[in-house]
């Protein structure tokens, strides 16, 4: 839908992103976001008793309404209203436009959005365990392990079930070679979208490009931490890119061999062109939390606050769960409609890089649908200019709002840059589009 009323963003921070059991490990998602929330309020000199309501985007979130435990840590006025929504790796998006719907609705004239995720914080968990009654309590289960549970009662990974619901989807990895397979995306293909995220992003590390953003967190050691983890971990790929190709393919060890997948989803492939996904071409697990001011523009004006840019318009579309990256392209080509736009009316493109595949595959799709010659829009980086997922990391909730700050960068970056549509695909089939316009 487009605005008729555009609303004002402010005070973007976020954490910074780190990789999964590393720096930020030690934190639960609620207080990576209560880090985010208090420097949001600290730096725009905000008043506590101004914020009518706390929306926070998590993709699994475990305290018991993230939104409500963060409001109360802070002591935000208990009458404010406090709810978490959960679209996995859409969370923020959709976060920032349920701020949006409730300001349009007059719930509110300003809204604390907060997207966040500690991936080390999902835990094991012991599935089946209250149907028998052999472990039907911890002090019986606690007696059985390891070794001795009965038939039927598991120990599971909520982040590998997370990522393949078991239901009505494979997981992650699979259909992001899916994407690759049908839409004939080669791993050559993959690996130079990938490298130029870390590049882009390592170049803007070093540049302090990303520091008005990032707020300095304590490490797990001690030590302070001013820069995405992950992006200062692979440098050493951004130095040697021939690394590239000698990474580990996800289907080409014993866990997860690609004929395997191949034979029983053939009837989801077209042309196989063989395995293509690897360690460096998809995004790093990762922990991490991003936030915004969601406002009227009367409201920026009379409470003092620097707008950064301003939201305009969103779309929300699915797609098929084993094509999901591919809910980016319909999204974005949704929002455009409403827009009576076309993608070349678009300065740029902040795109989330779940894979390499199916960034690519969205963008391909859009070009099958448009004629958007994508490419030189990379090229010209107006598409992911300072890198993106891959290189930064996937904390599921915290990415929408960090495709925000992004967008911001391009338009602080480049005066040419005067409108950037967001855009990320989630588990499940479901995708978000935003439309940043500059103020």
């Amino acid at each position: 839908m487009k605005l008729e009323k555009k609303l004002a963003i402010c005070g973007l921070k976020r954490t910074p992103f780190a990789q999964i059991a590393k720096a930020l490990g030690r934190f639960p998602a609620h207080h990576l976001g209560k880090m985010v929330a208090e420097e949001i309020i600290r730096s725009s000199k905000i008043d506590k008793n101004n914020i009518d309501g706390v929306i926070v985007g998590e993709g699994f979130p475990f305290a018991p309404n993230s939104a409500r435990v963060i409001a109360n840590l802070i002591g935000l006025p208990d009458e404010i209203p406090a709810v978490t929504v959960n679209q996995n790796c859409v969370s923020s998006l959709e976060a920032v436009a349920e701020s949006a719907r409730r300001i349009l609705l007059g719930e509110g004239e300003l809204f604390l959005t907060i997207g966040e995720e500690s991936q080390t914080s999902m835990p094991f968990v012991i599935k089946n365990a209250r149907l028998n009654k052999k472990t039907g309590s911890l002090d019986k289960l606690i007696k059985l392990l390891p070794d001795q549970l009965p038939e039927g009662v598991e120990v599971r990974d909520t982040l590998e079930d997370g990522l393949a619901d078991g239901e009505t989807s494979y997981g992650m990895a699979v259909t992001a070679e899916i994407v690759a397979q049908n839409w004939k995306i080669s791993k050559q293909i993959q690996d130079k979208f990938a490298y130029e995220s870390f590049k882009r992003a390592y170049e803007a590390t070093m540049n302090q490009k990303y520091d008005w953003q990032i707020i300095e967190v304590i490490d797990d050691e001690g030590n302070p931490l001013k820069a995405d983890e992950a992006v200062i971990l692979r440098e050493g790929i951004v130095k040697n890119p021939s690394r590239m190709e000698r990474a580990t393919l996800l289907f080409d060890n014993p866990a997860m061999k690609w004929d395997q997948f191949k034979a029983k989803y053939a009837k989801d492939l077209k042309n196989d062109i063989g395995p293509t996904l690897s360690i460096f071409n998809a995004s790093p697990r990762s922990d991490g939390a991003s936030g915004l001011i969601l406002t009227t523009q009367e409201k920026a004006k009379e409470l003092n606050l620097e707008i950064l840019a301003y939201l305009t318009g969103w779309s929300m579309k699915g797609v098929h769960p084993n094509i999901m990256g591919i809910g980016q392209a319909m999204a974005t080509l949704s929002l455009l409609k409403d827009f009576g736009l076309k993608p070349d009316d678009i300065d740029a493109i902040e795109i989330h890089e779940a894979f390499a595949s199916t960034a690519v595959g969205a963008l391909e799709e859009i070009k099958n649908q448009t004629g958007f010659d994508w490419m030189k829009k990379f090229e010209e980086k107006k598409i992911n200019r300072f890198g993106g997922s891959i290189a930064i990391g996937h904390p599921f909730g915290a990415t929408g709002i960090r495709l925000i700050g992004n967008a911001i960068m391009d338009m602080k970056d480049d005066p040419s840059i005067n409108r950037v549509i967001c855009t990320a695909c989630a588990h499940g089939g479901v995708a978000g589009a935003l439309m940043i316009e500059r103020t």
